[in-house]
């Protein structure tokens, strides 16, 4: 028999994911970058949230809710959106959720100092949005020429990476081909008319 002085090596323990964290991964499978997911598993159940994914909304990319009496806080994404815009997407609306339990957590404790509250795209925000975004920003999950782009965006990040043109331009590259016309792409004496928003529109949240 022979005496090893040297411990063995244990190998790490496996995870084993939840029911929840399996049905999200199913969600997400294909909608968000394949090397995203563990990140954004980790992400979505550090602070629990729930998440919906809905069809094409053409008013906005992402809504966050927050909890409200028996409701837990809610974020929703655009089904249609492509892999890295939905993430973008996705990490935006976290970013609210964590500034709002941020601000919840401080108003419970004493203190005599009047919290105010922070901005839905305010300072607080954006710090926390990039500050969640980091783990993602490699080329592991971005395409090198959409990183630099989004790296960019990110030194001050605005209320909708669509609003940020260069951001915008550089998403819909990924986006599969539709017949969507730009204004930048007509005319300037051409006539066109907007598609209507319906009266009575019930949003999915």
């Amino acid at each position: 028999m022979q005496l090893s002085l040297f411990p063995s090596k244990k190998s790490a323990p496996v995870h084993e994911p939840s029911p929840q964290e399996k049905q999200l991964r199913t969600i997400l499978d294909t909608r968000i970058p394949e090397a995203a997911m563990d990140q954004v598993a980790r992400l979505v159940f550090e602070r629990p949230v729930s998440l919906l994914v809905t069809p094409h909304r053409t008013s906005r990319l992402g809504v966050y809710r927050p909890a409200q009496r028996h409701l837990s806080a809610r974020i929703s994404v655009n089904g249609s959106l492509n892999p890295y815009a939905f993430l973008i997407t996705l990490v935006h609306e976290v970013a609210h959720h964590h500034v709002q339990t941020d601000y919840i957590e401080k108003l419970n404790r004493f203190s005599l100092k009047k919290r105010k509250k922070p901005l839905p795209h305010g300072d607080e925000w954006k710090e926390k949005f990039r500050q969640l975004m980091q783990p993602f920003l490699s080329e592991e999950i971005f395409p090198r020429d959409l990183l630099t782009v989004v790296l960019d965006y990110m030194k001050n990040p605005a209320a909708s990476s669509s609003s940020d043109r260069d951001l915008g331009k550089a998403l819909r590259q990924f986006d599969p081909p539709d017949t969507t016309i730009l204004l930048e792409t007509l005319p300037s004496e051409a006539l066109f008319l907007l598609k209507r928003r319906p009266a009575c529109l019930s949003e999915a949240v």
